[in-house]
């Protein structure tokens, strides 16, 4: 996730300006697939560092009276949403191939801690959740490179697809590979508050793409669509008719009850 840009939005939400502002921990997981990219993290607080998160949400977001109620927790999740999608779209964190036009924003999703609520003046530890997706216009196959941009020296756990090779890996410290395509390390120290990780893949040659027990599968339940639609055809037309015929009989009956009774 594009940390720099994020974290300073969300911090300015709250506004941490009149106070020492807050250090956070930060978590990254990423999953790919192919068509579609979630990037989850988890943000912390911990100590002092809660109590200022906690009284900067109560007196920008709230009503500044040292206690946070579950409106102002919502109202907080609400706008660090629409801070997350506007700072995306002002500078997308993701690159398909070194481009920004591959790639489609769909959703963000927030959401704050529950221990929020409750006195200000706390310092239990703090933990918010946010998820972002995004659609891939191509298949990630035909892709050579994904790039992301995110906070220096976070944690960073990636997972690619089965049947895509990793060719290189840059602005990664701490990298380790493992054989199911999962990239585990750090986000290196590029500047400030910027860091770019850049992943070369290409599509394994040799990776069987369709399994023949999908094929099977699919064949089976083709064959029972044929085999279960007469049926289910006949079934129809006999309640129809049981239907009808149930009304002619309940005509017939009435009017045989007029005539005897006539």
């Amino acid at each position: 996730m594009k940390i720099s840009g994020i974290f300073i939005s969300l911090i300015l939400l709250f506004s941490v300006m009149d106070i020492v502002a807050a250090e956070t921990g930060w978590v990254n997981n990423i999953t790919v697939n192919e068509y579609n990219l979630t990037w989850s993290y988890t943000e912390t607080f911990n100590g002092m560092d809660s109590i200022a998160y906690r009284i900067n949400l109560d007196s920008k977001i709230g009503n500044n009276d040292s206690f946070i109620n579950a409106w102002e927790l919502l109202k907080a999740d609400k706008d660090s949403r629409k801070k997350f999608t506007n700072s995306i779209e002002n500078e997308p964190d993701v690159r398909i191939n070194n481009e920004t036009s591959g790639i489609e924003l769909i959703d963000v999703d927030s959401s704050l801690s529950q221990d929020l609520i409750g006195k200000t003046h706390i310092a239990d530890k703090i933990e918010n959740r946010y998820k972002v997706t995004y659609r891939l216009k191509e298949s990630i196959y035909n892709d050579s490179s994904i790039w992301f941009l995110g906070q220096p020296e976070s944690p960073i756990s990636i997972i690619l697809p089965e049947g895509i090779d990793i060719i290189g890996i840059s602005g990664m410290d701490n990298k380790t590979n493992s054989i199911d395509s999962k990239i585990t390390g750090n986000f290196s120290n590029l500047s400030g508050d910027r860091a770019e990780i850049t992943i070369n893949i290409r599509k394994n040659a040799t990776y069987n793409f369709t399994s023949p027990e999908t094929n099977i599968t699919e064949v089976v339940q083709n064959n029972n669509e044929n085999i279960t639609k007469p049926a289910s055809e006949l079934s129809t037309k006999i309640r129809e008719w049981s239907i009808i015929g149930i009304g002619i009989v309940f005509i017939v009956l009435i009017y045989v009850f007029k005539v005897r009774k006539n």
